[in-house]
């Protein structure tokens, strides 16, 4: 796979000259507007990507009791992991980390930076042991056709808006193109049974060794109902026959993988944060933006010849997505997958369809409050807004001059830049045969504030503010079973 001939090289030197520069000559701030409203309109966009959605709130019996296991650490294997520990609501519903540390931490309530593995932890070697960058749990109700970076819980058919899997839901348990009986309805229920029985996240390299994935599952649900390791606290019994109004069923058919994963997905899903400053605008309120956050709004939804970088093309509809998968040669930190001569590269969604077109692919993510969802990138290259867009713009130049600086300082780096150029090799073959949307651009600094500034509109003021995020966070909540994750950041702030 490896690809370092010299004429390549020259190639790749020509294909880094940029296609234009940006540039607009509104006269007023109306006749911005004017023109940004058509764009709108030529795009359909409404500024409502709930409609006609159904989402559960976070008020509902099953997204409280999957709110309570969401921040319990009964179903990792070691007792020291709770999904929570990567998907915290003051944290983006992410984890603000390159590449996060799952199991084996040092303190299991440090999340974020600072958050380490102990040194005597299997596989240690002073980084992460995941692979990729933690994807949001904000918002995850809206996607359709895939879930993970690597789109491996799959919509066999387009979900309507979840009101059921047309021709059901694949999984890593069915494999691709084959329906997982136990998938469930959508894709939030699909995915939320693999974290707990993923090695490095929270299964841990030594709970159930040698049982299948469902049958860990089972032993977790196991372990909730009592019939495992003798817990001091365990008021889950109760809980689950509350929810599920099933006092008198045995218990084996109340806390099920499925109640389990049920629970969790209606939590997940509960978290819908949509009230923006762009929505706002996009239904008529003029004044909802400034004049740079309308400039780079316009530069982001319009094509190449009137001043735009064509960001919808990728980024499209309410959600900003077109939920596929592109190359986008992206910084490459980490373990990686195990791909490659490397052993160390992540070939992206290459990995579940073995497709020329799926090499270094990663899933189009939701810009919906992307101010608050870094670092960037599927192993969490960059750290800020303007330099992803930067990235964006010209992925060749931007990996000469890539250098980590993030909070991770231990995070694996010894074949970043051959596994990166790898990606860049092969990103431009898929733009010399047409199978890639990726341009290179002409840009000055204020085209990257000015699209920075738009991308932070698209932020619901709620996830910043702990008082409104209060209904998704514990603190008011029973501690069922005496393992919650008591969240602190790296100065031991409660989070």
């Amino acid at each position: 796979m490896k690809i370092s001939d010299l004429w390549l090289a020259g190639f790749l030197f020509l294909f880094s000259i940029p296609t234009n520069a940006s540039t607009l000559n509104f006269t007023s701030n109306a006749e911005l507007d004017a023109a940004l409203r058509q764009r709108i309109s030529q795009l359909s966009l409404t500024g409502d990507p709930l409609s006609p959605r159904s989402l559960p709130s976070i008020n509902t019996t099953k997204a409280q009791l999957g709110k309570l296991l969401f921040f319990s650490k009964i179903q990792s294997g070691n007792f020291d992991t709770a999904c929570v520990s990567c998907h915290h609501p003051m944290l983006g519903g992410a984890d603000a980390l390159s590449i996060a540390i799952g199991v084996d931490t040092l303190n299991p309530n440090l999340l974020g930076p600072g958050r380490e593995h102990r040194s005597t932890a299997p596989f240690y070697d002073g980084g992460p042991t995941m692979p990729r960058n933690v994807p949001t749990s904000f918002n995850l109700g809206f996607w359709d056709k895939h879930i993970f970076h690597d789109g491996r819980v799959e919509a066999l058919l387009p979900l309507p808006f979840q009101h059921g899997a047309i021709g059901g839901i694949s999984t890593p348990d069915s494999g691709k193109d084959l329906p997982d009986p136990d998938a469930g309805n959508n894709l939030s229920t699909a995915q939320a049974a693999f974290p707990q029985i993923t090695l490095e996240e929270m299964r841990g390299f030594t709970f159930a060794e040698g049982l299948s994935n469902q049958e860990t599952r089972e032993r977790v649900a196991a372990r909730m109902r009592g019939e495992l390791e003798p817990l001091a606290l365990n008021q889950w019994p109760a809980l689950f026959r509350e929810t599920f109004n099933l006092p008198d069923v045995p218990l084996n058919e109340v806390i099920t993988p499925a109640a389990i994963r049920e629970v969790l997905a209606e939590y997940m899903r509960s978290q819908v944060f949509v009230d923006n400053p762009w929505f706002d605008y996009v239904q008529g309120n003029t004044l909802a933006l400034t004049p740079q956050e309308k400039r780079g709004a316009f530069k982001f939804l319009s094509r190449e010849n009137v001043g735009g970088f064509n960001c919808q093309n990728c980024h499209s509809g309410n959600l900003m997505t077109d939920e596929g998968f592109h190359n986008l040669a992206m910084p490459q930190l980490g373990r990686g997958k195990g791909d490659s001569y490397t052993r160390t590269n992540d070939f992206g969604r290459y990995r579940e369809t073995y497709r020329f077109n799926d090499l270094f692919a990663f899933r189009t993510p939701s810009l919906l409050n992307v101010e608050v969802t870094g670092p960037y990138g599927h192993a969490g290259a960059y750290g800020t807004l303007e330099d992803t867009i930067r990235h964006h713009m010209n992925p060749t130049v931007a990996i000469a001059r890539y250098q980590y600086d993030g909070t991770q300082p231990s995070v694996q780096q010894s074949d970043m830049q051959n596994n990166s150029q790898e990606a860049i090799n092969i990103l431009f073959v898929q733009q010399i045969v047409g199978v890639s949307k990726l341009n290179n651009h002409a840009y000055n600094e204020e085209d990257i504030q000015d699209l920075a500034a738009f991308l932070r509109t698209l932020t619901d003021p709620c996830v910043k503010d702990r008082q409104c995020m209060a209904p998704w966070l514990v603190d008011n909540d029973i501690d069922p079973d005496g393992l919650r994750i008591e969240a602190v950041d790296i100065n031991l702030q409660p989070l």
